[in-house]
Order: C-alpha cells, then structure tokens, then sequence
C-alpha cells in the first residue's frame, strides 16, 4: 500500500468539493443541510450557500494520515441555489423543483506540487421534490438530485472541480421540530454514479481506462434548540461508500481491490447556529471530521441564507 501512494503523488488529481481524488471523493459536499430540512411555505427562494474546506492529511483505509504525504488542500465554494415550490400538491405533498450551481476556487499541494483552478462546478438539478407536513411537528422530503457534469475537468490535472460523470442521488430527508423548540433534521441520501469514460490517468488507472466511483450513502444530520431568535445546537454528516470503485483494467482492478475497493468514510460533527432575521434565515456551521478513511480529514466551515424571493 505504502508503494502504491507513493508512486500515486504527482497524478493524484482532487475534485470539487475537495473530498479527493475520482477514487475518493463524491459529487456531494456533505453537510450544508444541517438545520431547514423542512419545505417553506409555497414561493421562491433563493439559497446562498459559502463554504471553506481545509485539510492537511488524506487517509489510509484504517483512517492513519499519511497515505499521501505532504498532503494540503484549501477549497472555496459559492453555492447558488433557486427552490420553487408549487401550491400545487401531489399525494398530499407540496410539489418543489431546485437548481444549484456551484464556483469553486481549488489549491492543492501533494509532495511538493501544487495544482490550482477556479471556475464552475458540475451543477446539481431536482426536478422533483416532494414535501409532507405530517402533523405534530413531523415533516418529510422526497426527491432525486442529479449531477450534471459541466465543470472544469481536465483528467491530466492536478485540480480538478468537475467529475466528468453523471450521478443521480434519491433523497429522504425527516424533521421534528417540537412545541418547545426542540429540533431534529436528517437528511439522507445514496449515490448511484455512472462511470467516466475519460478517468483520471493515475497509478491506480495509468491507461485512463473506464471509471465507475462506488455507491455511497451519506446522511446530513442536526439537532438544537430555539432560544428567541436564535437556534442553537450541533450538525454533521456521515459518509460510507458501499460499494468498490470499478475500472475496465484487470491490473488497476486488482490494485483497487487491494485496497478494500477504495471504499471512503467520513464523520464530522460541529456546532451550528441559526438566526432570523425578519423573513432571512442565517446559518453559521463549522464540522471537524472526526474519522476519515481513504481520503482527506480536515475542517469545514458553512455560511447558509434562505431568502425569501416572493
């Protein structure tokens, strides 16, 4: 394993939203939810997401530093987002669609080089939601994101903020919110992605052969208080990739099976705050990956806005 990172350094290529490489990372940032699992009221709405990624290490599978040495990666990311949603209801349900486009500015270094770029990202649309106020301050979410590969990629790059591969993501999102004040919002989802018929050219894959990341199920999750104005409590998010990368090279796949498959985990947990501001909902969050496994641990930090459009 040690050989294989080594050789792996100068090739490893790291995507948005700076989870790692094709065969460490996801098209899902993981944790932006946190509190608002819950559908508004009926109108559009515009959502503001910024986010700052830091991470000085990249993991083996048993989550040791150092697989990859001399290991750095800072990413920004603005995160636009429209939400509609219909007075028209659906099987009892509010009926919503969303589209988000995110930018991103990536600065990674690995063993001495560096690689950079700043541009858009693959935007993520869902035609379709639905939403259930079940009574008793019990609320439920169904709907399917779709990634679409528009962003930068270059499968010879050090940065890359694209993945060059379609994915669709079924969600499930409940929330409580009691008459006391008391919150819970888990957002649930699993990732089924299609493969990348111009992959990453790197140790693991030095043909560039056909490349299909794994399965993976990854939940956002938060828990509070209401004090006044203010919503007090702690959000995270965790991530396990179900099932082993794939690529159509006998040789790279039985290095990608020495590897368990290259099948990342992640665990972050962090304090959130929540504030109302007239018919404005500001959301300041910051996550500590506690536990990460075939790929980066680092710190994450969110500012979020809902507003209200009409």
């Amino acid at each position: 394993m040690r050989t294989i990172a080594t050789w792996m350094l100068c090739t490893l290529m790291v995507t948005a939203t700076v989870q790692a490489s094709e065969t460490g990372g996801g098209v899902y940032p993981n944790g932006p939810e946190g509190f608002t699992t819950a559908l508004p009221p009926p109108g559009t709405y515009f959502f503001s997401y910024l986010e700052h990624y830091s991470a000085g290490r990249f993991n083996d599978g048993d989550g040791d530093k150092g697989f990859f040495p001399d290991f750095d990666v800072n990413a920004t990311a603005y995160i636009p987002r429209i939400v509609q949603i219909d007075k028209l209801k659906v099987l009892n349900a509010s009926l919503a669609h969303a589209a988000m486009l995110p930018i991103v500015d990536l600065d990674v270094n690995i063993a001495g080089v560096h690689g950079s770029k700043a541009g858009v990202s693959d935007a993520i649309l869902t035609p379709l939601i639905l939403g259930w106020n079940l009574g008793n301050g019990l609320h439920a979410v169904a709907a399917c994101d779709i990634s679409v590969p528009i962003g930068a990629y270059r499968r010879s790059d050090l940065a890359n903020i694209g993945r060059h591969y379609w994915a669709f993501e079924p969600v499930v999102a409940f929330a409580y919110y009691s008459k006391i004040g008391f919150t819970l919002d888990v957002k649930m989802m699993y990732d089924f992605n299609l493969t990348n018929p111009k992959a990453q050219i790197n140790p693991l894959n030095p043909t560039g052969a056909d490349y299909r990341t794994g399965q993976e199920f990854h939940v956002d999750f938060a828990i509070g208080q209401n004090i006044g104005k203010w919503h007090v409590g702690a959000a995270g998010y965790y991530v396990q990739q179900t099932t082993s990368d794939k690529v159509d090279d006998a040789a790279a796949q039985t290095a990608l099976d020495d590897l368990d498959g290259f099948k990342r985990s992640l665990f972050a947990l962090g304090p959130s705050l929540h504030y109302v501001l007239s018919t404005t909902h500001l959301i300041a969050t910051w996550q500590h990956e506690f536990h990460s496994a075939y790929s980066t641990q680092g710190e994450k930090f969110w500012l979020k806005a809902i507003i209200p459009l009409g």
